[in-house]
């Protein structure tokens, strides 16, 4: 079974390519935002609409999202999903209307929604449940790698190529690897499936999965399933608790550029370098909570408990560190800051993934992210919005930074009190359905 660890390798490189492409994409409208808004005549509200448009559509498409996901599987769904959103992304250097932008950046929300639901679905089949916590802190450090690297890669491609060769290149680099993962990715139950039908040995605790390659094998209305777990009060703690994740990242990747050119005079280099020193703090933060939340589970912490306590820490230590971003005027000062609270977030946010592939079993697994997603992300089509008209009201970001930190820490509370147990596979009498697993 020595191959079998050779694939968990090749799906974590996978899925963190595929989520540093995700988030070069998704920053590439805050990247060119000053640009974008001199050639276009945009507002710095109507910029805020238009950076919330992606995060509305991302956040309503997630919820018939998991349920797909969970029918088609990881393969499919996220292969499909990166080939539409990559289109999306290269026809942006095409339009040429405000309009045009809106109508684009839902496309581009609804085409990455699957995204992170199929990613933990993927390792949820790939890794046992105790082994779990470091992949998925190394895929989602493409939350940060790809919002590190977008300043200065996108940058160069917008100074040699202008803002709208900046998008066609993007978009043809997630082309490229839509056709690899769709190419060479297989789940683990149809590599399984493949080694017993080379005759192979197979170990009795990977028997079970290989049914789950079999069409016939698993059935029951993903419906029943996906609706079942409203009811449970776990899911509303892991819902109101990631809104808070996603509000202070989003605030964050939206505005992040602006906020240094605007209340600090840096020009678009030196502002790109030190929002990618940011980011690359965050994905350390993700790291560091794989690795936290596995050290916690050899020292006896059950496994929820260590996902529990270790994205409320994100959620306070991120709060903290960003408050004080209100009253500090050092360009220094405001640097280390944003860099501490980028890696708590963070932390708090590749946490949050953890609790997903924790709390329910891996054939809900999409379906419960989905739901997490939706919530989130209704609360960070709100950010851009609110940091808009602060901005455009108040004359700084002072207003915007109190609001995020408030609404972490209101997060950290409801996953306190709310997210108490794993949830068990009570939906209803399963219907007949075919099951499909790539």
């Amino acid at each position: 079974m020595n191959t079998l660890k050779k694939y968990q390798s090749i799906t974590v490189v996978f899925l963190l390519l595929i989520g540093i492409i995700n988030y070069l994409d998704r920053s590439a409208l805050s990247i060119a935002n000053t640009s974008i808004q001199k050639d276009m005549a945009i507002s710095p509200s109507q910029m805020g609409i238009l950076l919330s448009a992606f995060s509305i559509a991302y956040a309503f498409a997630q919820l018939p999202m998991g349920m797909i996901i969970d029918r088609l599987g990881s393969k499919i769904a996220l292969g499909a999903s990166l080939m539409a959103w990559s289109v999306a992304q290269a026809t942006f250097g095409m339009v040429n209307s405000f309009a045009g932008f809106m109508g684009l950046r839902v496309l581009l929300g609804i085409g990455e929604a699957p995204m992170f639901p199929s990613a933990a679905k993927a390792l949820s089949e790939w890794f046992d449940a105790n082994e779990r916590g470091t992949p998925t802190g190394i895929v989602w450090s493409s939350t940060c790698l790809g919002p590190c690297l977008a300043p200065p890669l996108l940058t160069l491609f917008m100074v040699n190529f202008g803002w709208r060769g900046m998008f066609i290149i993007t978009g043809l680099l997630g082309i490229v690897l839509a056709l690899c993962w769709l190419t060479f990715y297989k789940s683990k139950a149809r590599y399984l499936a493949e080694l017993e039908a080379q005759g192979k040995p197979l170990p009795s605790e990977h028997k079970a999965q290989v049914q789950a390659a079999n069409p016939q094998a698993a059935k029951g209305s993903y419906f029943a399933g996906w609706l079942d777990l409203f009811k449970h009060r776990s899911t509303w703690g892991a819902v109101l608790g990631f809104m808070g994740v996603i509000y202070m990242l989003w605030l964050h990747l939206t505005w992040l550029p602006g906020y240094f050119e605007r209340e600090h005079g840096l020009n678009l280099y030196k502002t790109a370098w030190v929002v990618s020193l940011a980011y690359g703090f965050g994905a350390v933060g993700t790291i560091v909570a794989g690795r936290f939340c596995d050290l916690l589970v050899r020292r006896g912490m059950s496994i929820l408990a260590s996902r529990k306590f270790s994205v409320i820490t994100g959620l306070v230590l991120a709060a903290l560190f960003t408050l004080p971003l209100s009253f500090v005027t050092g360009l220094t000062g405001c640097i280390i800051l944003l860099c501490l609270a980028l890696f708590s977030i963070n932390m708090a946010s590749a946490t949050a993934w953890m609790i997903v592939n924790t709390i329910v079993d891996s054939r809900r697994v999409a379906s419960f992210g989905s739901i997490q997603n939706f919530g989130g992300y209704i609360a960070g089509s709100v950010a851009p919005i609110v940091t808009g008209f602060s901005i455009q009201y108040s004359g700084s970001f002072n207003t915007a930074f109190m609001i995020s930190a408030i609404v972490a820490l209101c997060s950290a509370v409801a996953y306190f009190l709310l997210l108490k147990a794993p949830i068990g596979n009570s939906q209803p009498a399963p219907e007949t359905m075919t099951a499909v697993t790539e």
